[in-house]
């Protein structure tokens, strides 16, 4: 019910439908009245029918005649009777609902209809009985465990059928030995599984041990193979540093030295090859420990490919040059037969000399031996027309200077080259004592 100010209770009310307040004053709109209600924003017009019009008293009637009014002596006012303010539904609403509303769809709260206003409200409905918990139940002389005694005591509240008097709780090993039933099948198959997963980590686990074994086996073969080349290197190597190995003896020392070479590359490829697969789940520890041994096979065959690759050159060096400079035997002085048997002598040892000395390969060592041969097979040309020309002139004197000038050089490049093949060797056994100790070293380390 709205609530508005009593001017003669000269207090805050609440307004009855019948818009008094409830000492039984009427309570009007209007400004100078005895009463005021409440302003027209926040209270609502009551649908209801209007009241019958009482007539006005006597006294208080309009005259119809000309005869004036008499005078009244005031009328004592009546007893006031306290009243009791009933409840009565709410005069905030201003309409009836509409379908949005009525509905469910309006995010107001719902307009009641006036009628409704004018109906007794209903009374409250009790609350529904809710079925007790078993702590509900629970009371302090009940024993621990007494279930029996918590479930009669909640048959008997929520009872729908007559109470079974001799009923008692199964114990559990009854009621689990009752539904327990064993599936041999899939025991015996999770039985099989687990030991088959067992079976099959064992064998995984010793899959990197073998691999690394297989592993290690190939790089002991191989470390074997390749210091037993060694020997045979060092006799390869003394042989062509030699200067007064021949072309044989070289050519056999090529076919010790090509030996060497495959047992070096058989240890760089052995150990260039990757690691043996093993399953994820398995320690790759056994294969990663091989790792610093693969590591030093590869700079022992390093070693050993580069020493290879350096006599190989020397030896190649040494066959080539042993074809150049081969010098017919030079008279001091010829006929003219003689001289023309002689011009095709020298000019096939120059052509044989050039070619030999345009494949001469890039040695460190013999670096200075072939620059002085290039040079000298320059000379070789220019002196062949001298040479000749004396011959023809028969100035012995000439042509005798001339083959000392050509012998001397050619001797002093021999010399030169000596001394070269005397750094190489000593280098090479340098390098494969250093070798071997390698090996040796990687050997123990098995």
């Amino acid at each position: 019910m709205p609530d508005a100010y009593c001017t003669t209770c000269d207090r805050k009310v609440t307004l009855l439908p019948t818009g008094r307040c409830p000492e039984g004053h009427l309570v009007r709109r209007q400004k100078g009245g005895k009463h005021r209600a409440p302003s027209s924003g926040w209270l609502a017009r009551p649908v209801l029918s209007k009241p019958p019009r009482r007539s006005p008293p006597a006294h208080a009637r309009t005259p119809q005649s000309n005869h004036p009014r008499p005078s009244l002596a005031p009328l004592p006012e009546p007893k006031r009777t306290p009243v009791v303010a009933a409840a009565q539904p709410p005069l905030w609403i201003r309409y009836d609902s509409t379908l949005v509303e009525l509905f469910g769809f309006s995010e107001q709260r719902p307009l009641e209809s006036a009628t409704s206003l004018l109906t007794e409200p209903a009374p409250p409905t009790p609350a529904l009985q809710t079925m007790p918990s078993l702590r509900d139940l629970h009371r302090p002389d009940d024993r621990p465990g007494d279930t029996t005694a918590l479930v009669t005591r909640l048959w008997e509240v929520t009872e729908t059928a007559p109470l079974i008097d001799d009923w008692e709780p199964d114990t559990f090993n009854t009621l689990a030995t009752s539904t327990r039933m064993f599936r041999w099948p899939i025991i015996v198959a999770a039985v099989a599984l687990l030991l088959g997963g067992l079976g099959l980590i064992q064998a995984a686990s010793v899959i990197p041990d073998r691999a690394a074994a297989d592993t290690t086996n190939a790089y002991h073969a191989s470390i074997a193979d390749y210091s037993s080349a060694v020997p045979g290197a060092r006799a390869t190597i003394a042989v062509v540093t030699d200067p007064t190995s021949d072309t044989a003896s070289l050519s056999d020392a090529a076919v010790s030295l090509s030996s060497f070479d495959d047992s070096a590359r058989d240890t760089f490829e052995v150990a260039a090859e990757p690691m043996p697969s093993v399953p994820f789940f398995v320690s790759t520890a056994p294969l990663d420990a091989l790792t610093p041994i693969r590591q030093s096979m590869t700079n022992a065959a390093d070693a050993g490919l580069t020493l290879e690759n350096r006599i190989g050159a020397v030896l190649s060096y040494r066959l080539l040059t042993a074809r150049s400079f081969q010098l017919p035997s030079l008279p001091t002085s010829a006929t003219q037969d003689d001289i023309a048997a002689l011009g095709v002598d020298l000019g096939l040892a120059l052509t044989t000399t050039n070619a030999a000395l345009s494949d001469l390969p890039d040695e460190l060592f013999l670096a200075d031996h072939k620059t002085g041969a290039l040079q000298l097979a320059q000379r070789f040309e220019d002196w062949q027309v001298e040479y000749f020309e004396a011959l023809r002139s028969g100035d012995t004197t000439q042509a005798e200077d001339l083959i000392r000038e050509l012998t001397q050089r050619i001797d002093a490049l021999n010399l030169q080259l000596d001394s070269s093949l005397a750094a190489i060797g000593t280098w090479a056994n340098t390098q494969l004592d250093s070798l071997q100790t390698q090996l040796a070293r990687i050997d123990t380390s098995f």
